[in-house]
């Protein structure tokens, strides 16, 4: 809805000139104000768009505009100057927008015409500039405009704290705690120069080439960030002939959705591990069983019905093994603080280890479902027994600066041309085994956001190795 812009006039005939303007004049709402008045009340009381100050020697001219400036930074001011009662050098000093020579016997309704347009795009220009600073105050965005040399001119309160503290640390250590303080800066003052680099390289390309940059998705900069995503906009900054001054950007806070995203590739791909289990590892014994039967209808053979009954106690392995994926496979979302050696030695209480040793060499706490990690343990443990032999000797330690812990054995270990695939579903050497064991381990790694590999250990046996635990998810010494 357009309404016209309000203006308060102050001067010894403004009451007079109101009422004048009310009967000629149109496009403004003149209300008045004549000397001595107190102008920051009388602008507290009403939603002025301007005040014009018709200076003469009756009263304090620039001590209304002082009053104006102490009410308001921003709300435009004209001065109507009348002989020397209000100096050019003190206008401009107060701030004062339009300076005008105005003899007594001027036509102030006329005047305020030939202003009305100004009046009125003022007006304009300070609703945009009081929507932008609403705008970048209130949502929970960092949104930034940068000049043509990359240097920051105005950003929100939030593009500090967007996914971390609230301020943003440079590399050299020095905080910033408020916009004003990033303000002039470029991204080189702010971030790491593996990260600077990018982002000026983006702003380059679009001030040069006028072309926006959509959804480039980052890695957020700060410290216990290495797990969150931000995704950024940039857009050229045109003023009103189309030139290029500089550019616009949003970066938003897009973890959930990156974590989202690979929740659904762990789950597409263990939907593609249970397809082939259940075509080609689920089909095979049942093809037996069924054979055997169509045998044992014949002849009677007891040898039948015993091949049938290992085909089926296979067939109650496997679907046992692919449930175990389907529920380990879910994501970690509640982890607690999980001492690694108790639930190991639980681990190896559970398996069948015949002659076989265990030796722990951690004392590692790690953030963990713990009832998960003691079945990843059992699938490693009776893994190694399997490939061992009963008096295999298995060990458990920390990797170090990896952050993350191991299971080694002094086994024949896993040929190196073997290793991408043990963790594929139904990858085994033993007739008697699923082929499922590894990957539940793999599927249970995956849920906690760990690393798996296997690699030779020591004794020249199969290593299993849980990398990128996290510094903050693995603590030594109960730190």
């Amino acid at each position: 809805m357009h309404t016209s812009p309000t203006v308060l006039y102050v001067g010894a005939n403004a009451q007079s000139v109101a009422e004048s303007w009310r009967e000629s004049g149109e496009g403004l709402v003149v209300e008045s104000a004549t000397p001595p008045v107190d102008v920051d009340a009388t602008l507290a009381d009403g939603r002025f768009d301007a005040v014009v100050c018709d200076s003469d020697d009756s009263f304090d001219g620039p001590g209304v505009v002082e009053a104006v400036r102490e009410y308001s930074a921003s709300l435009p001011v004209i001065v109507l100057a009348g002989g020397d009662s209000f100096p050019l050098a003190t206008a401009t000093e107060l701030g004062v927008e339009t300076y005008l020579q105005a003899d007594a016997d001027a036509d102030r309704v006329a005047t305020l015409e030939r202003l009305r347009p100004a009046i009125e795009r003022r007006r304009e220009q300070r609703r945009e500039s009081t929507m932008l600073d609403s705008l970048l105050e209130n949502v929970p965005l960092s949104i930034y405009i940068k000049d043509r040399q990359s240097r920051h001119v105005r950003l929100s309160d939030g593009a500090l704290g967007l996914n971390g503290p609230p301020y943003l640390e440079s590399p050299d250590g020095k905080r910033h705690h408020s916009p004003e303080d990033i303000v002039g800066k470029t991204d080189f003052d702010l971030y790491p120069p593996t990260l600077s680099e990018g982002a000026v390289a983006d702003d380059r390309h679009v001030v040069e080439t006028g072309e926006s940059i959509e959804d480039r998705i980052e890695r957020a900069y700060g410290d216990d960030l290495e797990e969150t995503y931000v995704t950024t906009a940039k857009a050229p900054w045109r003023d009103e002939h189309g030139n290029v001054l500089g550019v616009v950007g949003v970066t938003r806070d897009v973890t959930d959705r990156k974590k989202y995203e690979k929740q659904l590739e762990r789950q597409n791909e263990r939907l593609e591990r249970f397809a082939s289990v259940i075509s080609h590892d689920l089909r095979n014994p049942l093809e037996v069983a069924l054979g055997r039967l169509e045998f044992a209808r014949a002849d009677g053979d007891e040898a039948h019905f015993d091949a049938v009954e290992r085909s089926l106690y296979r067939i109650d392995d496997l679907v046992e093994d692919v449930l175990t994926l389907a529920r380990e496979g879910e994501t970690v979302s509640d982890p607690e603080p999980t001492d690694l050696a108790p639930v190991a030695r639980d681990a190896w209480k559970v398996v069948e280890t015949v002659d076989a040793s265990l030796d722990i060499q951690t004392d590692a706490t790690l953030l963990a479902d713990g009832g998960r990690l003691q079945q990843l343990l059992e699938n490693v443990f009776r893994n190694s027994i399997e490939h061992g032999g009963p008096d295999v000797a298995v060990t458990v330690g920390d990797l170090g600066v990896r952050q993350g812990f191991f299971v080694a054995d002094d086994g024949p270990g896993v040929p190196e041309g073997d290793r991408d695939s043990v963790f594929d579903p139904g990858y085994s050497t033993s007739e008697d085994g699923t082929g499922l064991g590894l990957s539940i381990v793999r599927t249970i790694a995956e849920a906690h956001g760990w690393e798996v590999d296997v690699t030779e250990g020591d004794a020249g046996g199969a290593r299993f190795e849980f990398g990128e635990v996290g510094d903050d998810a693995l603590d030594r010494d109960g730190d």
